[in-house]
């Protein structure tokens, strides 16, 4: 250790405060470091266990393809592991025909040992079958099977194996059920005769249709050679997963599905777009964490130069050089993170640590509905980083006031002349300073005129610290209103479809629904589908024309259709409780007494739909209607003629086109892409006779702390009061699941990420202003000393508070400008975003700016008034 070190040693003791201020600096930098990459890489960890716990830890699969194919595929050196499942046949199964007209088959494969182990089933009863003669079928065949005749564990079924074919050529799961409704008709024919025993029912499994023609029925390993096979295959590098698809599975019969849960978890994507998109958003989260850290730590260092200034000009009287005391700051720099880094790293994983302690099980309990946890992983690489990269901040944070070394002379620095620097006329104050603040506002402004260096640091300090802010809320509202828009996750987590006798009994399904436990809330709504005619010109629109070319492509039967220049397009009515119905009026500006008391129907209707754009990757929000839509339609229903050969049209509704909506509203993002329009219940009421009373369903949204529990409840309940023979419950949670968890992840992130710096930066701006006018005490001792009295020291704290909020608040203004340009810039290349400005958070930044300021200067002041006045004047 030479001599420069020891005194840097030798200084820091006898600065206590100041080294244990700073050292908390380099601690809070470090921790906000750690704490966003130990809570990633945990959140992530979780979801991609979940991922392979629910849907198997597999990349790529193939189904359908030939033995050749599937031994080429799973010998691949790419290729880590390949699960098989051998393609045994479809076989008719009786007991569905009549419940299940349009899956009559049952679709079996054999596992192989790697498929066991690979694809994960939730067994509702019994096991996974082992053996060749033994299989496990899906719980929701039983719920179609003719009743008495449900299928239990132990009976044995012989099924005729066979192939379907159409025209000749093979038919899969990826074809339905040709019946001969549209035409054509497919064959079956049978190959051979197996006997079965069932050893297990299953709810789920990663590999199930629901719309193919077979339920999915699994049987055990086989050493039989079957013709056709699919391959589920683990990637040795999962990022090669699209490149290998491409240039390995050939077959253009084969049907080729993504792991797209895990693979999203993994960070894999194959959009270039969603690749520039990621690296642009953590480009712009490293600047911002970094920019946070070296202000923080730059204001420690740059606050120490500045009391040892006369030090360092007594070292370089007597023959320092520059770089000896540029190395001086550096030596103070590790000596700081010595001790700062480590229990940075410790701090930002125990923080995390007990946040996922005490937040875990909920937070997994709403993603997925199961109290799991979050276990904490720390990969050795995010520590590894985070050390690092504090290391390099407080390295680039000393860099930055270390240069002002360069500048000092020893004669300057000993006359303490160099800090002060006035220019004829530059100290002039206005007279409504002196009106508005007295002496003691004019004495704060001239202080700030002639020492802008002092004051710099705590502007530049309060000006980051709104930044930070404002971009931690910008990615909040960026990332929730992107995905919001990309992605469908409704609120609800059931959803009950009555569309039969809904008059009847609708008020019986809302006891049933009200009275089940684990319930947390309902709402229901009114829908009718219907027809309505709008100008050939409308359909020029491209979202509208799709929707009118879908009509046109199922009308071949319908006569009497005399357009008139006008297309056809099927709609959808929602009918609204009133007051969701103001609500949501309300949130589209529209005006709510437009809706009361008219003597036609009128709507809000919808007129933006998300459009992926393949050429560009990107979402885009297209209108569905043109901007001059407004006016009237006619509107009704197709009807058959008595004989069932031809179908007509029978109008019954006139319609207005009265105000556009941008969205939908929260819980009805399956509508998002439809022709969908909305209406209060109490004018629906008035003109129900223009309505068809049988097309009429009712839909009650439900949320619940368990949906899997409260599913079979409600289940059992329908099933009693005969509701499931005229309605349907679905698992919305379990159907957008995936979407669900992004939007989870994303929330937990920002919202974390906001509350993580706005601690950085009150703690900042504490730090800077505090020890700012603890270097002040001379100064405030000598306006004491001349007679200022404590109420003149409170009135011009007060206006250097102003001039401190007021600046600050202009440069941090314009410093959320760029970074919300920056995050438009980087998520424009990925859908269609609004340019933000964050007047709340840059509200809550302002009230916040203002109430830390006066908190710190009260604080200090306070500290500095006990000290002797004549101790502080002799201070050097």
């Amino acid at each position: 250790m030479n001599i420069f070190s020891r005194i840097t040693a030798k200084t820091m003791r006898a600065n206590r405060v100041r080294t244990i201020v700073t050292i908390i600096g380099v601690i809070l930098s470090t921790s906000m470091i750690t704490a966003v990459a130990t809570f990633g890489t945990s959140f992530q960890r979780f979801l991609l266990d979940y991922s392979i716990a629910m849907y198997g830890n597999w990349h790529v699969a193939v189904s359908g393809t030939d033995k050749d194919s599937a031994d080429k595929l799973a010998e691949d050196q790419d290729v880590a592991k390949a699960a098989r499942l051998k393609v045994m046949g479809y076989a008719r199964f009786e007991p569905v025909l009549d419940n299940s007209p349009s899956m009559p088959y049952l679709y079996v494969r054999a596992l192989s040992e790697e498929a066991l182990e690979m694809l994960p089933a939730l067994m509702k009863e019994g096991r996974l079958p082992k053996k060749d003669n033994e299989i496990a079928v899906p719980s929701y065949l039983l719920a179609n099977e003719t009743q008495g005749q449900e299928t239990k564990i132990g009976d044995t079924f012989t099924l005729e194996l066979g192939e379907r074919t159409l025209n000749g050529e093979r038919l899969g799961q990826n074809n339905c059920y040709m019946n001969g409704d549209s035409g054509d008709m497919e064959t079956f024919t049978p190959k051979e005769s197996r006997t079965y025993t069932v050893v297990g029912i299953y709810d789920r499994w990663p590999d199930t249709s629901y719309s193919g023609a077979g339920y999915d029925v699994l049987a055990g390993p086989t050493a039989e050679k079957t013709e056709y096979q699919d391959v589920f295959i683990e990637m040795k590098k999962p990022r090669q997963v699209f490149d290998f698809a491409k240039e390995k599975i050939t077959d253009g019969d084969t049907q080729v599905m993504f792991n797209e849960s895990l693979l999203r978890w993994l960070g894999i994507a194959d959009n270039s777009n969603l690749i520039t998109i990621l690296a642009g958003l953590m480009a712009i989260l490293v600047v911002v964490i970094m920019a946070g850290s070296i202000t923080l730590i730059y204001n420690a260092f740059s606050i120490s130069l500045r009391e040892r200034t006369v030090q360092f000009g007594l070292l370089s009287s007597i023959g320092a050089t520059k770089k000896q005391l540029r190395r001086v700051m550096r030596y103070e720099a590790f000596f700081v993170s010595i001790v700062g880094i480590p229990l940075g790293i410790l701090a930002g994983v125990g923080g995390i640590g007990v946040t996922l302690h005490f937040i875990g099980e909920n937070l997994t309990n709403w993603i997925h509905g199961t109290k799991m946890g979050i276990p904490l992983y720390v990969p050795v690489w995010a520590a590894a980083a985070a050390a690092v990269t504090a290391f390099v901040t407080i390295m680039i944070s000393v860099w930055i006031p270390s240069r002002r070394i360069k500048k000092i002379t020893p004669m300057e620095v000993i006359r303490a002349s160099n800090e002060i620097r006035i220019r004829p006329g530059e100290v002039k104050t206005g007279g409504w300073i002196v009106s508005l603040f007295g002496l003691e506002g004019m004495m704060a402004q001239k202080n700030y005129k002639r020492d802008r260096r002092k004051y710099r640091a705590t502007v530049v300090s309060l000006t980051m610290s709104i930044g930070l802010f404002t971009a931690a809320g910008l990615f909040n509202r960026y990332l929730m209103d992107t995905g919001a828009f990309v992605l469908d996750a409704p609120k609800s987590d059931l959803e009950y479809t009555l569309y039969a006798e809904v008059k009847e009994r609708n008020e019986d399904v809302k006891k049933i629904i009200g009275n089940t436990q684990g319930v947390l809330s309902v709402s229901g709504y009114y829908k009718e589908s219907f027809d309505f005619l709008v100008p050939e010109e409308w359909a020029q629109e491209e979202v509208l024309g799709y929707y009118a070319e879908s009509f046109a492509d199922g009308i071949d039967m319908v006569t009497d259709l005399d357009t008139d220049g006008k297309v056809w397009i099927d709609g959808t009515m929602i009918v609204l409780p009133d007051e969701d119905f103001a609500r949501y009026a309300k949130e589209q500006k529209a005006d709510l007494s437009d809706y009361q008391d008219a003597d036609h129907i009128r709507v809000l209707y919808l007129n933006s739909a998300k459009h992926y754009n393949e050429d560009t990757e990107r979402y885009e929000k297209k209108p569905l209607y043109p901007s001059d839509a407004n006016g009237m339609i006619e509107g009704g229903f197709m009807e058959f003629s008595e004989d069932g050969e031809s179908v007509f049209f029978k109008k019954t509704l006139e319609i207005e086109f009265l105000d556009a909506a941008e969205d939908v509203p929260e819980d009805f993002t399956g509508y998002r892409n439809n022709p969908v329009m909305f209406l209060p219940e109490s004018m629906y009421h008035k003109f129900e006779g223009e309505f068809r009373e049988e097309g009429l369903s009712a839909v009650y949204g439900i949320q619940c702390e368990d949906a899997s529990e409260t599913l079979q409840e409600l289940e059992t309940k329908f099933n009693e009061r005969q509701l499931d023979e005229i309605g349907y419950l679905e698992n919305k949670r379990e159907a957008y699941e995936t979407d669900r968890n992004t939007i989870v992840a994303v929330k937990v992130l920002t919202y974390g990420f906001v509350i993580l710096i706005s601690l950085i930066a009150v703690a900042n701006v504490f730090h800077t202003i505090s020890t700012n006018l603890m270097l002040r005490r001379k100064e405030f001792a000598m306006l004491r000393s001349m007679g200022m009295s404590p109420k003149g020291f409170g009135k011009m704290m007060n206006y250097e508070c102003l001039i401190y909020g007021i600046r600050s608040l202009i440069y941090g203004f314009v410093i959320t400008l760029l970074i919300s340009a920056a995050l438009y810039h980087v998520l424009g290349a990925g859908a269609d975003v609004k340019y933000l400005i964050p007047w709340g958070y840059l509200a809550a930044a302002a009230a916040g700016v203002f109430g830390v300021v006066f908190v710190t200067m009260l604080y200090t002041m306070r500290v500095i008034r006990r000290n002797n006045i004549v101790d502080e004047l002799k201070m050097n």
